[in-house]
């Protein structure tokens, strides 16, 4: 084919498609309009695509349009149609006059049980009788007999059976009644739960479960069941249902079909915050040492500042999705002002989050070595300490909408124990988030008070006094760097330098505002306030500052830019971090 042919045959296929279909017909609707009008369209289905079918479609018009006002409670409409062929497209004209609209005179509803009725059930049925004086709606209508129908297998009522149903309507009155009655029979119980697929025993399966054998059955309690075996993390899936056919007089079986999550897993973690430099981890977590549920996680993670790891090990308590034993042991270097660090500590300790409040009772020992200028120190203490903490959160877990988080922490020791100081520490810390619209507000508070301790630096480990600045303190100033100082002077060349040592008293704050450019995207403008300090008064140390909040799929990443602006040679220094605020 040469190329002139192939250049006119496609110019031959382009010019037999239309640019554009022209309706084939054009339909008026006189008389009503809003939901009435679109019930109308709705019935008439769509307009043919073929003129042959237009005398068919027409004819059929009134028919569909009496449905669509009936279905509305529209019983003594008028509809009258008329097709016009005399214009291009041809003119379907339906001209309605809707009539009074039929209401719900009278309902009668009545629902027999051997038992007394559930408050949940006798709750719809007060719902349904409020149909009484309401406009009759054929949709409305066939929901609420769904409803009570599927709120009687929810319940457990499954031998439920319609004796009648029945909707008279009157159209001369334009009036109706509705005749109900449902026997609903009897309510079933949960007669016995089945676990299947997984080695935990059945005794701490029993445990973790919401649902008791003997209880009412209720179509939520499933998925109230499902969801806490899946937080467990002992299990990759889950099912449950309910065998009907296996039903007695006794009640429904339950059967759980479980599979067992891998042995093993690993998590491998990179990162980037200013206060610690660049950081790499792993994580090894075994979800079931044990047919107990016991279970470990070992977590090793480097950076300049602060190399980590740690060692968990948790039994199951009492009540195993709320309760735990736990054994730990945790080696860490750290940098406080400029103190360096190395401590090792070892926990046993109880966490309860029975109610709203998450509780943990530990006791630790510690043993801390620490430089102070070429001189080495070391202490040990055995510590009992306590912790309660509670967060209301509304929105997403990244970007909460609004959100208050308290959390307040005590830990003690005494010469007497053997620890190498007496000390009592309090630490307090508060998160309060709100938004509305695109602006969103930010509030911190933390404070911290060490008593029975004295001021001494040689004989106070750094990890048990208090230190400001850097990315969750005072933004502007370097990683623990703010607090109270220590001149030492060096003993081969005479020189003095002042070193900042930590303090036992804390007290810092944060007011934030963020204005939201998108949803992924927010600027901050902020000021934090604060010291770290001893018994006298503090000396309060401020920033101010902004930056971008990027709202990654992964959590928020903040580049913020802080300046101090209460010290005479005013620093600043670039932020990066990352999480939610809580």
């Amino acid at each position: 084919m040469s190329i002139r042919q192939l250049t006119a045959l496609l110019l031959s296929l382009c010019l037999a498609v239309p640019l554009s279909a022209d309706p084939i017909l054009e339909i008026d609707i006189e008389g009503v309009e809003g939901p009435l009008e679109k019930n109308i369209r709705a019935h008439l289905g769509p307009i043919p695509d073929s003129p042959e079918l237009i005398s068919r479609y027409a004819a059929s018009a009134r028919k569909h349009s009496r449905q669509a006002l009936i279905a509305l409670g529209y019983n003594q409409a008028s509809v009258k149609t008329r097709l016009s062929r005399s214009k291009s497209p041809p003119r379907l004209n339906i001209s309605v006059l809707p009539g009074r609209r039929t209401l719900i005179q009278d309902v009668s509803l009545t629902v027999t049980s051997p038992e007394p009725l559930a408050d949940e059930f006798k709750q719809v049925i007060e719902h349904i009788k409020q149909l009484k004086g309401q406009p009759l709606h054929h949709g409305e209508y066939d929901s609420a007999k769904q409803r009570l129908d599927n709120t009687a297998r929810t319940l457990g009522y499954l031998d439920g059976q319609w004796q009648n149903h029945t909707l008279k309507v009157h159209p001369n009155s334009a009036s109706a009644e509705i005749l109900w009655h449902y026997n609903a029979g009897r309510r079933y119980r949960i007669d016995q739960i089945l676990f299947k697929g997984t080695d935990v025993s059945e005794d701490l399966l029993f445990r973790m479960s919401p649902i008791k054998e003997g209880q009412y059955y209720h179509s939520n309690l499933l998925s109230r069941l499902d969801n806490a075996l899946r937080q467990t993390g002992y299990f990759s899936d889950v099912l449950v249902s309910p065998d009907f056919k296996q039903k007695t007089d006794r009640g429904v079986p339950l059967v759980v079909s479980l599979t067992d999550a891998p042995d093993h897993s690993i998590k491998l973690g990179l990162g980037y915050v200013t206060d610690t430099g660049p950081r790499a981890s792993i994580g090894w977590k075994t979800p079931k040492v044990n047919a107990a549920g016991h279970s470990q996680e070992t977590v090793l993670r480097y950076s300049p500042v602060n190399p980590y790891a740690s060692f968990l090990y948790s039994i199951p308590g009492q009540s195993p999705l709320k309760q735990q034993y736990q054994l730990g042991l945790t080696l860490e270097e750290n940098e406080f002002g400029d103190l360096k660090s190395r401590q090792a500590s070892a926990i046993v300790a109880w966490q309860d989050s029975d109610r709203k409040w998450v509780s943990r009772y530990e006791l630790r020992w510690l043993t801390e070595e620490w430089d102070i200028f070429r001189q080495s120190f070391d202490a040990d203490y055995l510590l009992l300490g306590a912790q309660f903490s509670t967060t209301r959160r509304k929105g997403s877990i990244n970007d909460p909408s609004s959100g208050f988080q308290q959390n307040y922490q005590i830990q003690a020791t005494d010469e007497s124990l053997g620890a190498s100081d007496s000390l009592i520490q309090l630490v307090a810390d508060w998160k309060w988030v709100k938004r509305w619209q695109a602006h969103r507000l930010v509030l911190r508070a933390r404070a911290g008070i060490n008593l029975k301790s004295n001021d001494n630096p040689r004989s106070v480990a750094p990890s048990l006094r208090f230190f400001a600045g850097g990315d969750n303190s005072l933004r502007g100033f370097d990683y623990h760097s703010l607090g109270p100082s220590i001149t030492v002077t060096d003993p081969e060349n005479g020189d003095q330098q002042n070193l900042v040592v930590g303090g036992n008293r804390l007290l810092t704050g944060t007011l934030e505002y963020q204005y939201y450019l998108s949803e992924s995207w927010r600027v901050p403008l902020f000021t934090d306030a604060g010291n770290a300090f001893n018994n006298e008064d503090m000396d309060v140390i401020q920033s101010v500052g902004s930056g971008i909040h990027w709202l990654s799929p992964v959590g928020p990443i903040r580049f913020e830019f802080g300046y101090g602006i209460s010290e005479d040679d005013p620093p600043w220094r670039l932020h990066i971090s990352m999480g939610a605020e809580f």
